[in-house]
Order: C-alpha cells, then sequence, then structure tokens
C-alpha cells in the first residue's frame, strides 16, 4: 500500500487502539455502515456503479475497507495521522496524506461523494474543513456528515478521543448552512445505546483515567454479539429514531 503525500507532514496525535478495537465486526463500525447505506440509497447513489468518492479523515481506512467491499465504488482517503494511514490496507483508490484545506486543483470538483464520519467534532472550527469537503465535490455530489450526538453526555471518554463537542440533528444541520449544499436528510441512529452512553459517562466520568478509552469502546465478545442483535432489532423496526448516541446527514451540493 503506498501512501501519496500531498501536504507537509504534521505532528498530529490519536489513540491508535481505536484502529486495533474498531475492527469491522465491532458492533458500532458495522451499525455506522448501515445507517449510511440507508443514508446513501435516500440521495440515490449506486452501489455498483464505479462512483469517484472521498473519505477525509478515514484514518487507518477501516470504513472504507467496509465501503470498498459493498460497493464498486473507487474510494480515495485522506488523514493526517501518518501512524493511521500506515496501518491501511490496501484499496481500489488511493491513500492520500492530504490536508483538503490546502485544496490540491487537481482534486476539486472531482468527486461524487465525500464523507466526513466521526471528524468535525474533533474540530474547534470545523467551517474551514466542510467548505473544502464541499470543494471537492463536482456539482449535484453528495455530502455525509456523521457525528456523535448528546452533548449532556460528554465525558472522559469524548476527552480521550479528542472531542471537541458532540452534536444534536438542529446544530450538525447548522454547520451545513451556508456551504452551498442543500440537506436532504438529517436524524439520529443509536436509540438503543442511549442508556449505555448514560451509563459510560457514569463509569468513566468527565476526567480521564487509565482505561478509560477500552472502557468506552470495547465490548466483550458477548456484549458484541448483543449489541449487533440491537442493531439488527432497531434497523428493522425503527425508521428515524427520536434520540441516538449519533447524528448522520446528507447534503447535496447545489452550485
Amino acid at each position: 500500500m503506498t501512501i501519496e503525500y500531498l501536504s507537509p507532514v504534521a505532528d498530529v496525535s490519536f489513540p491508535v487502539e481505536f484502529y486495533d478495537i474498531g475492527e469491522g465486526g465491532h458492533f458500532w463500525m458495522q451499525w455506522r455502515l448501515a445507517v449510511a447505506l440507508r443514508f446513501v440509497g435516500a440521495s440515490g447513489l449506486a452501489l455498483d456503479r464505479p462512483l469517484r468518492v472521498l473519505d477525509i479523515g478515514g484514518g487507518a481506512g477501516r470504513f472504507r475497507d467496509q465501503v470498498e467491499r459493498t460497493t464498486r465504488w473507487r474510494m480515495d482517503m485522506t488523514d493526517l495521522h501518518l501512524p493511521a494511514l500506515r496501518m491501511a490496507r490496501p484499496a481500489r483508490g488511493r491513500t492520500l496524506y492530504y490536508d483538503v484545506t490546502r485544496a490540491d486543483p487537481a482534486l476539486l470538483g472531482s468527486y461524487d461523494a465525500a464523507f466526513l464520519f466521526d471528524v468535525i467534532e474533533h474540530v474547534a472550527s470545523p467551517g474551514p474543513l466542510l467548505r473544502a469537503a464541499v470543494a471537492h465535490l463536482r456539482p449535484g455530489g453528495d455530502l455525509f456528515l456523521n457525528v456523535p450526538a448528546i452533548p449532556a453526555l460528554y465525558s472522559a471518554y469524548d476527552v480521550v478521543q479528542g472531542h471537541v463537542r458532540r452534536y444534536s440533528p438542529r446544530s450538525l444541520a447548522a454547520e451545513i448552512e451556508g456551504l452551498g449544499c442543500r440537506i436532504v436528510s438529517v436524524s439520529y441512529w443509536g436509540f438503543g445505546l442511549v442508556p449505555l452512553l448514560g451509563l459510560r459517562r457514569l463509569l468513566v466520568g468527565r476526567t480521564p483515567g487509565p482505561g478509560t478509552y477500552r472502557v468506552g469502546f470495547q465490548p466483550s465478545p458477548v456484549a458484541n454479539r448483543a449489541l449487533k442483535a440491537l442493531m439488527r432489532a432497531e434497523l428493522a423496526l425503527i425508521g428515524r429514531p427520536p434520540l441516538g448516541t449519533s447524528v448522520m446527514a446528507a447534503a447535496r451540493k447545489t452550485d
């Protein structure tokens, strides 16, 4: 797997254990993918066409792995955390060390869709990043966002993850306003996980300590299987949950 360097390398930190824990078999990774595919379908994007797609802040490529197994898309991936990119597997798309806000002319306006999944909550002022993501889309291209939800349940886990904030559907929609996009859909997901998010808040508090990360994200094999069953039940029974541990949005570039 070759990394293409389109930006100067910077010192960026992130807990690399996330990429080991967050493999494709993790219930949360599968749940996020299932919801994403619903949003993609509602936006009218074909899974069986070789679309050109950009995954911004894709880390070690775990989401790209899932998407390329599920579609015929060619998914280019960017990140600024070099240790994560070095963990990425070979893929149809390019693996780029690339700060999208630097706006490489060869890439602007060239993608059918772009994903910013669990990225903007790490950024103090996400406006420039969001504008850059839209600039990489062709006219009519689709932008997909995913963020953690319920600000009141911000905890030590968010601190070790580098989260600046958690969102609601309204606050995520507000981030999209003024980007030259039309919001197609925005909603919570992970309704059944809300009690667990509250329990995590009680267990880890607001101050990180030893093991905060694994307590917050690593279920036992038995719990992982149970949570996958919860995922299947919720996806079958609830179309648009009234609350959830994450918020996803789809928007279409209009100018």
